[in-house]
């Protein structure tokens, strides 16, 4: 069952108690009411219990994704720079309750050793333990190239801001500080494009922007603002430290929400290529160039040339690359599309000279394709045959059992269907086809039921053929014994009655005129069984000169009145081998359950026997 969507994030108590900190301490700073000691104070006394949440956030994130390796250790380390981070602040902390912090947010050194220590412990694990994706060694080298010209473009802007706000002819623990939020926003971009090209990257998208933020104030912070700061600029540097906390502890709660509404695990991020990125530096390196030109040609303006031209440079080579890589992938695309033009003339050419019919239809039965082969089979224009109902061609007696079987065809995707049905032919009459079926709607390109049809027009002739000669006799076309006894069993329980009949005489006529004679006379008898029966009634030959009708659902007296029509029909002389003869022969009737044929036979075949001694005893006196 799919986990509930998560509710949205101002409903989160964490994540709305950070959003407080972080109002309450924005306006306090803003309204600079406290003179600049407590600002300090108040600075060193917010960053424990940030430090905190975050070793609790970071630990409970580690938790949620402790089967994925590579985002357990980003979190792990996260967790472990936030113990770092909380012994350096609290240090500073109880420093400055003592009263030895002094007006201003220089670090002591402790300070500053652990949160150093915390960053590049974190930053350590990202670049170096993160998987990077599987690239191969033409990405991997433009992976490189716009990396480096995006930190390209980075230090030209930092040289510029140094160079502009003074700080180059500053003491060196100041120039110190600058290069150390300068290195943090390099590794920053550095990570950034590491973590886009991650097949696995421990951070959501909602949490990754806190986390790139909060490096970012960081950075720039550190690089344009002094550290013995007064007045405005000390208040800056207060939310420049209590900011990046806030947003680092929201994006560990934001990655926490995430992996928990999400039964996947941690965050799968696809792949991208970093293409736009490169092109954004160089735009930042002209507009440097252009505001430092505004002042006249000196050192900012050349250094600002000299990186516009390291950049132009590797954009260039990296647009060389991707041109080598287009150019093959372009030769790779023809390949692949000659291929395909062979694969499809080799199939169509296959479709066109198959004497099976290939078909497609759309949901509603409409033909969307056919193959020419329909016109030898059935007589029809393929073309013409376009956007006919396929089931309108059918026999209406084989629609019946077809559409009896369409909603097992519609039931599922790729279910399948076979039948047998008279399909009719453009002169009018019909030819059998055998069909087979398969649901493609769902396949894109195709959408449709694909139909294979072939004709067994001669093959079910030939099969009914063999089935007749197996349930008729040969000569007279009757049924023979195995139909007549195929036709007792169908009746089950019902009544019928029926007619055994011996031919009188027949031996003689057989003998004097000849075996054609005796075929004549049996053809006539036939006929006369024919002639007799009523509708439903089943005349059979069960051997020689043995005859049988079988009466379905009559009673005796109907058998009997058969047996006398019968009687007066053999009796009239009919012209045989040139003479006229007068076929005699005994006849005995039965009645009752047809689900006891031999019972039934043999009665009957009791009665005839006794109706031929009466005739034999009245000819005798």
């Amino acid at each position: 069952m799919p986990a509930a969507p998560p509710a949205r994030p101002w409903r989160d108590p964490v994540v709305v108690g950070l959003g407080v900190v972080a109002l309450v301490t924005t306006l306090w700073y803003a309204a600079a009411g406290a003179g600049e000691h407590t600002r300090v104070l108040v600075t060193w006394l917010f960053l424990p219990p940030l430090d905190l949440v975050l070793f609790v956030l970071a630990g409970r994130v580690r938790r949620t994704v402790a089967e994925a390796p590579a985002p357990r250790r980003f979190w792990t380390s996260m967790a472990a720079g936030a113990a770092l981070w909380l012994a350096g602040d609290s240090v500073q902390a109880w420093v400055a309750l003592t009263g030895r912090a002094g007006s201003t947010l220089a670090p002591i050194p402790i300070q500053s050793v652990t949160a150093a220590a915390g960053v590049l412990l974190v930053v350590g694990v990202v670049i170096l333990t993160l998987p990077a994706g599987a690239m191969p060694g033409g990405a991997r080298l433009r992976f490189g190239l716009d990396t480096a010209s995006v930190l390209s473009a980075a230090a030209v802007l930092f040289w510029c801001l140094l160079t502009r706000s003074g700080l180059s002819t500053a003491g060196p623990e100041q120039f110190a500080t600058a290069m150390s939020g300068f290195a943090v926003l390099m590794v920053g971009v550095f990570v950034a494009m590491k973590l886009s090209r991650s097949g696995t990257s421990p951070i959501r998208g909602a949490a990754a922007v806190p986390m790139i933020a909060a490096a970012a104030i960081q950075g720039f912070a550190n690089m344009l603002l002094p550290l013995g700061a007064h007045g405005t600029l000390l208040t800056l540097q207060g939310l420049s430290l209590v900011w990046p906390c806030l947003l680092v502890a929201l994006a560990a709660r934001l990655q926490e929400r995430a992996v928990l509404h999400d039964s996947a695990g941690p965050a799968r991020r696809p792949r991208r290529r970093v293409s736009v990125l490169p092109y954004a530096g160089s735009a930042v390196v002209f507009a440097v160039l252009v505001e430092s030109l505004r002042h006249g040609v000196g050192a900012q303006g050349w250094s600002a040339v000299a990186g516009l031209f390291v950049n132009f440079a590797l954009v260039a080579a990296r647009q060389l690359l991707v041109l080598r890589d287009n150019n093959r992938l372009v030769d790779r695309l023809d390949d692949s599309l000659e291929e395909t033009r062979q694969q499809r003339n080799r199939l169509e050419s296959l479709l066109r000279h198959s004497s099976d019919i290939t078909s497609v239809c759309d949901g509603g039965g409409h033909l969307t394709y056919l193959t020419p082969a329909v016109s030898e089979t059935l007589g029809y224009d393929p073309d013409e045959m376009i956007g006919v109902r396929l089931i309108t061609t059918i026999h209406d007696d084989d629609q019946v059992e077809l559409s009896s079987r369409l909603g097992v065809l519609f039931g599922a995707p790729g279910a399948q269907i076979s039948y047998e049905a008279r399909f009719r032919h453009a002169d009018g009459s019909y030819r059998w086809l055998a069909v087979v079926v398969v649901n493609l709607l769902h396949e894109p390109g195709i959408n449709g039921l694909v139909s294979n049809a072939r004709d067994v027009t001669e093959a079910r002739a030939a099969q009914e053929l063999l089935q007749h000669q197996a349930t008729h006799d040969s000569l007279t076309g009757l049924a023979n014994r195995r139909r007549l006894a195929e036709r007792m069993a169908e009746l089950g329980d019902g009544t019928a009655a029926v007619m055994l009949i011996d031919l009188d005489g027949f031996k003689p006529i057989n003998d004097a005129y000849g075996h054609a004679a005796g075929d004549e006379v049996l053809l006539h008898v036939a006929a006369a069984l024919r002639d007799c029966c009523d509708a439903g009634g089943l005349p059979a030959r069960l051997g020689g000169d043995e005859f049988a009708v079988l009466l379905p659902g009559a009673d005796l007296a109907t058998a009997e009145r058969a047996a006398a029509r019968l009687r007066e029909s053999l009796e009239v002389p009919v012209p045989i081998a040139g003479r006229l003869v007068a076929v005699r022969a005994s006849i005995g009737c039965a009645a009752g359950p047809a689900g006891d044929p031999e019972s039934l036979l043999n009665r009957a075949d009791l009665r005839m026997y006794e109706r031929k001694r009466l005739a034999a005893t009245s000819r005798a006196g």
